[in-house]
């Protein structure tokens, strides 16, 4: 491009900036983002060009344009760091497809692209040099050196007069550094061409970085070489970064009209939460409660404040169930993140900070996001949770507060970990029982254990007549993915409910939609929240705040999945209807035909009596003899021998009481 038509463009650019960034000049220090979408909008057709064309030099335009328009406002140069970003699809586009991490070859090289991607592992922020000063102390030549690529290793310049090398000015006003920190970007699942292909990563070298990302980010930058072996005329591709901000939407939130009105209308729809739970997991046969369960997980509550709006729900599963099957259908909805716990630690949980050797080639500390951290925004689905105890220590904090914090290697940051739990494994001994406290089948501790709002178990029981509609299903499943007319027969991929198709994305679409409401809580219906948490908080039963918390979480899912703009009666029952559903299977005493939230934790408050019963009787007969005989507690007690003997283990297994001599006790 000429001199001529660049000096046009800035002065466009100028006025440009003149309409749109007059606020920001009002302030002094700040970072300015120009949105380059906005710019081909109006009439920039010919700056966007030179964007595409000369990426770096129409950058360089777009700040002496601003440090113009800011002069010509206020009269003062302006001190700020510019970033581009919203590239219209005339540039992020290739043959008609937006951008992706995979693309990134040899035919992007050099162009200016804007990528999502998910962040496994950053730096601190380092001080990188960008324009430097240089003295020659043998003549006192002076010399400004632009530095390109500052994480490029840079050989002293020399005196062009004297032939000497030069020193760095470091304390020269037109020094000149940046903050620098190197990310690496996961390309997500929702944009592989090939979600089962290995996932693609591009390191990001991002200049002027303003703090530490997480989870999901977009990256505006540029592809460029670099050269590991100077020897070889072979590269390595990264990616030169202008700007990143995070990706706070997952699921596409543009809906047409016609979208709209289908999801109106299926929405009136009385049994619409049924029917769209049923088609997110058409493969799973039954558990019309625990899907229901799942889908309002998704939908989530409303947002207020310090207050999360994610469920947390854990399924205990028999072998075979689904469980597996069913977290990889919900881990396919874009912003949700599948993991196993067999294949990762706790730190691959939450977060980790590691000494590594980076790109640039040093060796530093980095901070890796763990699982909870990439779902941010959506849900971690947690796969083989029951197995092992320790790994839960590291999610307490995440579970509730919604946060991680690290400390350490020099790093102190806190990463957001605002996502739904969806966790499943199996029990123990392979099979659930119903009559044995959850905590006792499962390796899970009672503070992990409480965070969940909904716990369900899945139980595989011989029946017949479901045995046999299971393996329909089953087979049917199979012969639909190479039968269209078995596929159309079943309903597999999609289904027509009044007149409208419901397959998989228009359920992703219909969760995006309700999301985006807020319904309020009605007088009618706290009062049935109220008086469902005083019931349930007499005798026997003793459910926490949590529980409440929980109902109401749930109500306002009910409500947002009905598209409704209030919570009412009929979702509040309906959410006291659901927790009761998961108390029955995992809280209900049947000796006392009450709900004992105790039980889940291990130890009920009938049994928790007892034991303070036995415990009691030591204590006493130990006063009397350092050791207490069993046949002296089964005479004090008169309580049958299996209780007490399931007693004294229990006393044991906790550490109030141990046993020196076989059938000898005494208090510790």
């Amino acid at each position: 491009m000429d001199d001529k038509k660049i000096h046009e463009l800035r002065l466009y650019l100028v006025d440009y900036l003149k309409a749109y960034h007059l606020d920001d000049f009002r302030l002094e220090k700040y970072r300015v983002k120009v949105d380059i979408k906005n710019i081909y909008e109006n009439y920039g057709f010919e700056f966007v060009n030179y964007l595409e064309e000369e990426p770096k030099e129409a950058v360089n335009l777009l700040e002496e344009a601003y440090t113009e328009a800011y002069y010509s406002v206020k009269g003062d140069k302006p001190h700020f760091v510019l970033s581009i970003y919203n590239l219209p699809d005339t540039i992020n586009k290739k043959s008609g497809k937006v951008v992706t991490i995979e693309d990134i070859n040899v035919e992007t090289h050099g162009r200016l692209l804007e990528v999502e991607g998910i962040i496994v592992l950053a730096t601190k922020i380092k001080m990188a040099l960008k324009r430097g000063v240089h003295l020659c102390t043998s003549c006192g030549e002076k010399k400004i050196e632009y530095i390109e690529k500052p994480f490029e290793a840079q050989f002293e310049p020399v005196c062009p007069k004297c032939a000497q090398n030069m020193m760095l000015l470091e304390d020269d006003s037109k020094t000149k550094y940046v903050n620098f920190q190197e990310l690496k970007l996961q390309q997500p699942l929702d944009l592989m061409s090939d979600p089962e292909e290995p996932p693609k990563f591009i390191t990001v070298l991002l200049e002027n970085s303003p703090g530490f990302y997480t989870g999901r980010v977009k990256v505006t930058g540029i592809p460029i070489k670099i050269q590991r072996n100077k020897k070889v005329p072979m590269y390595d591709l990264v990616f030169s970064g202008i700007h990143c901000e995070p990706v706070s939407e997952k699921l596409e939130s543009d809906f047409t009209e016609n979208e709209i009105e289908s999801f109106e209308k299926i929405a009136k729809n009385e049994n619409v939460i049924e029917i769209l739970a049923d088609r997110l997991i058409p493969d799973l046969k039954g558990y019309m409660t625990v899907k229901k369960a799942v889908f309002l997980q998704q939908v989530k509550g409303v947002k207020k404040g310090n207050k999360r709006n994610d469920s947390h729900i854990l399924l205990i599963t028999d072998p075979g169930t689904g469980k597996s099957l069913s977290l990889r259908k919900i881990a396919k909805i874009p912003g949700n993140v599948y993991g196993s716990v067999n294949m990762a630690s706790g730190v691959g949980l939450t977060a980790s900070v590691v000494q590594e050797k980076t790109e640039i080639g040093d060796n530093t500390y980095v901070i890796k996001p763990g699982l909870l951290v990439k779902a941010n925004g959506g849900t971690a689905c947690i796969d083989e949770f029951a197995t092992n105890k320790k790994l839960h220590e590291n999610l307490l904090e995440a579970m509730e507060s919604q946060t991680i914090h690290i400390s350490k290697g020099g790093l102190n940051t806190k990463l957001p970990s605002e996502c739904a739990v969806l966790a499943a494994g199996n029990p123990r001994w392979g099979r659930f029982d119903p009559n044995v406290s959850i905590m006792e089948q499962i390796n899970i501790s009672p503070p992990i254990l409480s965070r969940f709002d909904l716990i369900f178990p899945l139980i595989d029981e011989p029946d017949r007549t479901k045995d046999r509609g299971i393996a329909h299903h089953i087979i049917s499943i199979h012969r639909a993915h190479l039968d269209k007319g078995k596929d159309k027969e079943i309903d597999l991929t999609s289904k027509v409910i009044d007149d409208i198709e419901i397959d998989f994305g228009f359920i992703c679409k219909y969760i995006t939609y309700a999301r985006q409401l807020e319904p309020k809580i009605t007088d009618e219906a706290e009062n049935i929240l109220t008086d469902y948490y005083l019931k349930m908080r007499k005798g026997v039963v003793q459910i926490t705040a949590r529980q409440l918390e929980a109902a109401i979480r749930l109500s306002e899912a009910i409500a947002k999945a009905r598209l409704k703009t209030e919570v009412t009666c009929e979702d509040a029952l309906e959410a006291v209807e659901l927790i009761n559903e998961s108390l029955k299977e995992t809280a209900f005493d049947p000796e006392t035909g009450q709900y004992d939230v105790d039980k889940i934790m291990g130890v009920s408050k009938k049994e928790r009596s007892r034991l303070t019963e036995v415990y009691d009787a030591i204590k006493d007969l130990g006063s009397i003899k350092d050791l207490v005989l069993y046949d002296d507690l089964l005479e004090a007690l008169k309580m049958k021998e299996t209780i007490l003997k399931e007693a004294i283990k229990k006393l044991i297994t906790n550490g109030d009481i141990d046993e020196p001599k076989t059938g000898m006790y005494r208090i510790i």
